[in-house]
């Protein structure tokens, strides 16, 4: 009962509150002031017209509920701005042709005093002020019978509110009951009879019903749905309902024209007013009437009426009968509108419609605004749906809107009279004034001649347009005006407009000449028309719009699934080009076709009506004169033989060297002189019309003089790039270096546009043209012979040369073919040969440094060059700045490239066919197949023990121990997949996508993945083939899928290969080398393999195994026996994709390829160097990567072996003789070298024992000096200058000393002996470091446990001293203090006497800086030079990593005198040296280093390779206080 209380309390204070406030909380009007305070927030009584047209079609009477006004129910706020159905409905473009009332009533319920007025009463008043309105008479007896019945008076079933309000009004001592508010209660017998007598009447009225969602708050703690749905409701057939996201106040107030509620309301108006204004022009009678109402406010709908003025309805149709019979039946395109509005897709044109320019020229007055909008596109683009789009979006936005499509070939739609006819008729339609004017000329007699077009303007349009200040602006889309039979005619008529002339016009076209010449002379000539818009529509603009027409029409497209229906949209959409006629056309013929072959056939197809659109244009070309039409030809062969897109500069340029002329104004002449088949886009670049152009032109099946033939037409392109390749502009520097300063102003000279095209698609065209010619091989041999370095320079500087292997492969392939037709010519075939295996080799060997570098190619490579290829007989032997001597020639190696971590271990590696990986501990590094440079880096996470590519390259995978990734390349940077196993990984098998990833686990399962969901699909043990290992089963050590996955062969320690089915999951069966029952064999019989691979081919049925003993095997694995074994000393096996070749390796580094089925030896590479982990052949199978140690090696056999490359492969190719490179049994190695003062003379002690003078003018040994033990190596060897005294020691720790006096004619005389040592260094320990002082008196030998000083002149030890082991350090001489010598550690720095061997600066002391220490502690000094200047240049290496340096640093020996406890090493020397690997040595005030491109970078070096040593000549010099990088 207290809960009862409470809420009648709370419902007492609400009536209070309205009673004081009003029902929306807001203040009396008259309480208000301020700006509104004149308007009258809550209405006039009666009816009220609120907005009229100048031709009403439409009326609509607004009612509001009990208690309302006929203001202020509308109102959201007591601003006139919120009243939307005067302000906001009228701006709206449903509501151009209608009339807007109100009607007010008084309705008070909060009014003091009785009121005896009921529903009915309110009814009355309505009707009597519908009769008064012409307008209103054809429906004054529905509205008569409707209010008799009281059919306005909702909620329809009643309200339980009712019934209370009027209990709390009959309480009140200031209020009474109301008459009105009893006939809305439940049980009112009135409003029974109410809906009993409107459903007579519903089958005549359109119905919509609004009900409210949300509850009222009623009270502080209480709220309700006022009229919930039941009741707002109606109930009849063909009612419209429709939900409202308001509550009972709201539901007809908002707050803008963006409120969800007011666009839910005006589109259900705009739907009936679209029916009455189309039965209004075509003059039907609008039989429906529509009531809009809501359950608004005061318990009572708020209604809007509205009808169709039949009165309006029965003259108008009168007068627009005699208008076209006057106007002769104009032709009103509505035929071609409905069409294209049909294919106009919604939106879709709005990207055109809501550019600012667009808007310009729509909202701004004829008399002050542009009147002229010219838009132009290239045929075919849509510009006719484009301009359905604006004739629909200038009719939706109230104005008079008429427009017109020409159309070629049709004798009246393709006049200019036929279209000012059909305009003046649509004027006559949409607007009474034009209607009455046309109406007077026809009471005058007014005649005009049919056909001419001038005489209708003038007696016609003319007359009608004349402004006198009621005429609104007439909007007049005009379409495809360059299809009109008399184009000058229409702007002769234009430049008659005037300012005041109320007319804005919208054409669309082609840019023709004529056409943009009309636009700009009447610009020029009439003021008025001033400022011209145009807007080019490009195929940017475009594709959106072609994408939506597509996807709204997929059904038309039988292509499968959903991904390949997709997959077609955007292939119907890249060849589309923005043509929209031609997706049309395709998507209809399309859909009546059911297979992938057809829907093949139909995109290479040109439609029908493509085809006459083209004929039409070459028709046009071929009718000008003979000049224009050459020009045109040699337009349209290079847009359509280009390889990609020329601009209108580069298109200049091949004008001017093709036929020599060049084209004035080229964006305007280009799309002018060939009839719109090219054109220009905003990017500036040449372009066919579409692909459908380039094949209508080149199909010589057609009988049109316009046709162009690929293969001549490629061939003349390919004379002109190469005519420009070998002219003066091309031509390298003089004295074959280029400055770079000079090359700057080289390039700021004016080349020909065409020269970048040139430099990058020559070649291209070679491979397109025929070879049955000679044409082209004068022009390519001097290309080859002269200007070539040019040409490299340039695609360097572009970091593009990856043109250079293209070319490389276009070249020879040309002359192949070549040869079937002429006999060679000896010289130009062995120079192009020469350079098509040049090219290769300089972008694998010297890529980087020219990228770094370009015109490095004229002067610091081909020294490096052997001395037979191309590039060093190209190069000659000018004047040199940098010598290479010494150097045997080979020709080139095998081995392309090697990639260094610098650090951390590579063990997998894979060849893709766009990217090598590598695995560098836990980043795979993948690098450009061709150029071998670094692409980018991803992040396993662990350690990376495998790579796999799919076959298209475009998927990686990447194996750690337990974890692996997939990566799509090409789309980020983060793993597409990350599947995790609980056991280790033996191998993996990636085919593609679809195909799925499989891997096999040591746990005797495979686990295969979906690359589509990422979730596990199949988890399946395999068998196991031994019966003697019970429940117990050894994990398997290896295993290899077959190429098509339904095969896995696993090893196991000591046991044969097992065969596993993975398709019928069955046991295929064993093979091993044994000939006996492989499955009886006890285990440990077997020795273990290292390595399986499958042959590639499905129909070889093929396994090669490699063992831990080196043997190969071969099996046949469907017969389950061996066909052969060798010893091949291998470990290590992969196959290439062809399966032609097997490459093996073994610890020893050595690799070797062999032919997989008869495991011939075909190439064999010996090495001392780490063992090789992993190996994989490229996608042509012509290159071979290897991982071994910290390092990937690239090499390419193919060249060497004589084997064909790519697709020039052939099955008559017999393998030759194995070709076996590298070390070889007992050949001499060089161990030791050392330099003298004056760099003319150095010396070289080798692995057999022997110490050898050599000259660095040419590198070549003059004498043999003398003799350690026979085959014992020197080890170290150390000159002193001043004593012109040599020490060598060998690895048996013997020492010599030797006299070498100077000679002017032989360099140096016979060897003197001084010292001979042999075995007396203590505990015949290896000699670690020889070190001479500065006056080569005193000598240091040491070791990693002791140090012994000698006197050099009495060839005695003075002192010697234990040290206790010492795993890294390295000596070297105080350069402020002759009599010190000091020792470099990992951890600081000691300063030792140099005679007494006594330690005068421990290294507690002189301790490195932290940034030294923060090293890894796996950290060894690699070397200690002395620097000018006082200085000490330290190198450290990481022995983890196999003694790669990791930091170069530069020490001031004047830190070792100090009192400071820490050395400090040069911050600018080491910002220098982050990017070096190795620290060469000092040469006249320089130091050298090899930097992580492995360029040498400094001044005069040398350096050494096993059999040859060589002279290079080259900088980091040393000033003051700063250390400057400088480059040659």
């Amino acid at each position: 009962m207290g809960d009862n209380i409470d809420y009648l309390g709370a419902v007492w204070q609400f009536y209070t509150k309205i009673r004081d406030t009003g029902i929306n909380g807001s203040k009396r009007p008259t309480e208000l002031g301020g700006k509104f305070s004149s308007f009258n927030y809550h209405g006039k009584l009666g009816l009220d017209t609120l907005f009229t047209p100048s031709d009403p079609l439409v009326e609509y009477v607004f009612i509001h509920g009990l208690g309302g006004g006929s203001t202020r129910t509308w109102c959201l706020k007591d601003d006139p701005s919120y009243f939307w159905p005067k302000e906001w409905l009228p701006r709206h473009p449903a509501f151009r042709n209608v009339r807007i009332h109100s009607f007010g009533y008084d309705s008070d319920w909060k009014a003091k005093g009785q009121s005896a007025v009921t529903a009915y009463d309110f009814g009355q008043a309505l009707l009597l002020a519908l009769r008064d309105l012409d307008c209103f008479s054809d429906v004054s007896h529905m509205v008569s019978e409707l209010t008799k019945s009281k059919s306005n008076a909702t909620p329809h079933r009643g309200s339980d509110y009712a019934t209370f309000l009027n209990n709390l009004l009959r309480i009140s001592t200031i209020h009474g009951a109301r008459s009105y508010i009893s006939d809305l209660e439940r049980v009112s017998a009135s409003l029974v009879k109410t809906n009993d007598a409107f459903r007579h009447y519903c089958d005549s009225l359109i119905v919509y019903s609004f009900f409210e969602t949300r509850e009222l708050s009623i009270a502080p703690t209480a709220s309700a749905l006022i009229v919930p749905k039941d009741s707002a409701v109606m109930g009849l057939p063909g009612e419209r309902v429709s939900l409202m996201y308001a509550d009972h106040r709201s539901i007809c107030k908002f707050a803008s024209p963006e409120d969800p509620g007011y666009i839910t309301l005006t589109e259900a108006f705009n739907t009936i007013n679209k029916e009455a204004c189309k039965r209004r022009k075509s003059g039907l009678p609008f039989s429906k009437r529509s009531i809009f109402h809501t359950t608004g406010l005061r318990f009572v709908a708020e209604i809007a009426f509205l009808t169709v003025s039949a009165t309006n309805s029965d003259r108008v149709w009168g007068q627009l009968r005699q208008i076209e019979a006057y106007l002769s039946m104009p032709e009103v395109p509505e035929d071609d509108l409905k069409n294209l509005d049909e294919i106009c897709i919604a939106g879709s044109c709005d990207w055109f419609t809501d550019r600012t320019v667009f808007q310009t020229w729509l909202s701004t007055a004829p008399s002050s605004g542009p009147k002229l909008y010219w838009v132009y596109a290239k045929p075919a683009t849509g510009k006719s749906v484009l301009a359905s789009h604006v004739i629909k979006v200038t009719d939706d936005l109230k104005t008079n809107c008429s427009y017109y499509f020409f159309r070629h070939g049709d004798k009246v739609r393709s006049t200019l009279s036929g279209c000012l006819l059909s305009l003046a008729y649509q004027m006559a339609v949409l607007n009474v004034h034009v209607r009455n004017k046309l109406l007077r000329l026809i009471d005058r007699g007014v005649r005009f001649e049919r056909e001419n077009a001038k005489n209708i303007w003038r007696k016609i349009l003319e007359p009608v347009l004349v402004n006198n200040g009621i005429l609104q602006p007439q909007y007049w889309i005009l379409d495809a005006l360059d299809e009109c039979s008399n184009i000058m005619l229409f702007f002769s008529i234009l430049t008659k407009l005037e300012a005041q002339t109320p007319v804005k016009i919208l054409v669309t076209s082609r840019r023709l000449e004529n056409i943009a010449a009309g636009f700009a002379q009447l610009e020029a000539n009439n003021p008025s028309l001033a400022p011209l818009l145009c807007t080019e529509i490009h195929m940017q603009d475009t594709q959106e719009s072609v994408l939506q027409y597509l996807k709204s029409n997929q059904h038309k497209l039988h292509a499968g699934t959903e991904q390949q229906r997709a997959a077609l949209i955007t292939k119907i959409i890249d060849k589309a080009q923005g043509c929209f006629l031609w997706v049309r056309l395709v998507l209809d013929e399309l859909s009546t076709v059911w297979t992938m072959t057809q829907i093949e056939r139909v995109l290479h197809d040109v439609p029908q009506e493509m085809d006459q659109l083209y004929s039409r244009a070459a028709e046009l070309l071929m009718a000008r004169p003979a000049h224009s039409v050459d020009i045109a030809k040699t337009i349209l062969r290079w847009t359509i033989c280009a390889v990609r897109p020329l601009t209108i500069g580069e298109l200049q340029s091949a004008l001017q060297l093709d036929i020599g002329t060049a084209i004035q104004d080229p964006e305007d002449a280009i799309p002018s002189l060939c009839c719109q088949l090219a054109h220009v886009d905003k990017n500036g670049r040449v372009l066919i019309v579409h692909l459908t152009a380039r094949t209508f032109l080149q199909n010589r099946g057609l009988e049109s003089p316009l046709t162009f033939c690929p293969i001549p037409s490629h061939l003349r392109v390919l004379e002109v790039c190469l005519q420009l390749l070998v002219s003066d502009e091309t031509k390298p520097p003089k004295g074959r270096r280029r400055n770079e300063k000079a090359a700057e102003k080289q390039t700021s000279k004016q080349q020909s546009a065409l020269l970048n095209y040139a430099v990058f698609h020559f070649a291209e065209h070679m491979r397109r043209t025929t070879s049955n010619n000679t044409a082209v091989n004068p022009l390519l041999h001097v290309f080859l012979e002269k200007n070539v370095f040019t040409w490299i320079e340039f695609l360097a500087k572009h970091d593009s040369l990856h043109i250079l292997a293209q070319t490389a492969d276009i070249i020879k392939n040309y002359y192949q073919r070549q040869s079937k037709y002429f006999p060679p010519l000896e010289k130009q075939i062995q120079l192009a040969n020469d350079w098509t295996i040049d090219f290769h080799r300089l972008v694998a060997k010297f890529g980087i440094i020219l990228v770094r570098r370009p015109s490095a190619i004229y002067s610091l490579i081909p020294p490096f060059c052997p001395s037979s290829s191309a590039i060093a007989t190209v190069f000659g032997n000018p004047a040199r700045r940098i010598g290479v001597v010494g150097m045997e020639n080979m020709g080139w190696d095998d081995h392309l490239s090697c990639i260094d971590s610098g650090g951390p271990q590579c063990y997998a590696v894979a060849f893709g066919e766009s990217y090598f990986a590598v695995g560098f501990g836990r980043l795979v590094v993948l690098n450009n197949a061709t150029t071998c440079q670094k692409w980018k880096e991803l992040d396993h996470g662990d350690v990376v023990r495998s790579l796999g590519f799919d076959f298209t390259g475009s998927w990686l995978v990447s194996g750690g121990r337990r974890s692996l990734k997939v990566w799509e390349l090409e789309e980020s940077e983060a793993p597409r997949f990350t599947f995790s196993v609980s056991h280790d990984i033996l191998t993996f098998s990636l085919r593609h996508e679809t195909g799925g990833l499989i891997a096999a686990l040591k746990n005797n399962t495979t686990v295969r993945w979906s690359l589509q969901s990422g979730f596990v699909t199949a988890d399946s043990p395999w068998g196991s083939a031994f019966a003697d290992e019970g429940q117990f089963r050894r994990p398997p050590i290896l295993a290899a899928f077959s190429q098509d996955q339904s095969i896995l062969a696993i090893a196991y320690r000591g046991r044969p290969i097992q065969l596993w089915d993975l398709e019928d999951e069955y046991l295929l069966g064993l093979v091993g080398r044994e000939n006996q029952d492989l499955a009886t064999l006890p285990l440990g019989a077997n020795t273990s393999p290292s390595s399986l691979v499958f042959h590639p081919e499905e129909s070889v049925l093929l396994l090669a195994a490699a063992y831990e003993d080196g043997d190969l095997c071969l099996y046949n694995y469907d017969e389950l026996k061996l066909i052969k074994m060798v010893e091949a000393n291998a470990q290590i096996l992969a196959c290439s994709p062809d399966g032609a070749l097997l490459a093996t390796g073994n610890a020893s580094g050595m690799f070797q390829l062999l032919d997989f089925e008869t495991l011939q030896l075909l190439f064999r590479v010996n090495a001392v160097d780490y063992g090789i982990r992993d190996m994989s052949f490229s996608s042509d199978s012509s290159r071979l990567i290897d991982a071994r140690g910290t390092q990937c090696n690239v090499w390419e056999p193919a060249l060497s072996l004589g084997r064909p490359r790519g697709d020039d492969a052939s099955s008559n190719w017999l393998p030759p003789e194995p070709r076996i490179v590298g070390l070889r049994d007992g050949e001499v190695k060089f161990t030791a070298i050392a330099l003298e003062e004056s760099s003319d003379w150095f010396f070289i002690g080798k692995s057999d024992g022997s110490v050898w003078l050599y000259r660095t003018s040419d590198g070549k040994p003059q004498r043999l000096l003398y003799r350690h033990g026979y085959q014992i190596s020197v080890t170290r060897m150390v000159w002193g200058d001043k004593a012109n005294i040599l020490v060598t020691s060998d690895s048996s720790t013997c020492l010599r000393v030797y006299s070498i006096a100077r000679d002017e004619n032989s360099g140096f005389l016979n060897p003197i002996e001084r010292m001979d040592v042999r075995g007396n260094v203590r505990d015949r320990v290896p000699i670690s470091q020889l070190l001479l002082n500065k006056a080569n008196d005193l000598l240091l030998v040491s070791t990693t446990e002791s140090d012994a000083v000698w006197d050099l002149d009495g060839y005695v030890r003075v002192t010697s001293s234990r040290c206790g082991p010492r795993s890294s350090f390295s000596w070297a001489n105080n350069p402020l203090n002759e009599t010190e010598r000091i020792l470099v550690g990992t951890d600081g720095v000691e300063v030792w006497d140099w005679k007494s061997c006594h330690l005068k600066t421990s290294r507690d002391r002189l301790r490195w800086t932290s940034h030294i220490l923060q090293l890894p502690q796996s950290r060894c000094v690699k070397s200690v030079s002395e620097a000018p200047n006082n200085r000490i240049i330290v190198e450290y290496s990481d022995h983890s990593s196999g003694g790669s340096t990791i930091a170069v640093y530069l020490l001031d020996a004047r830190d070792f005198t100090t009192q400071q406890e820490e050395v400090m090493p040069s911050a600018a020397f080491s910002s220098v040296t982050q990017d070096l690997i190795h620290y060469i040595g000092i040469c006249d005030s320089k130091a050298f280093f090899l930097d992580k491109r492995l360029g040498i970078c400094s001044g005069d070096i040398l350096f050494m390779r096993i059999e040859d040593v060589a002279v290079v000549k080259n900088i980091v010099w040393f000033e003051d206080e700063r250390v400057e990088v400088l480059e040659e």
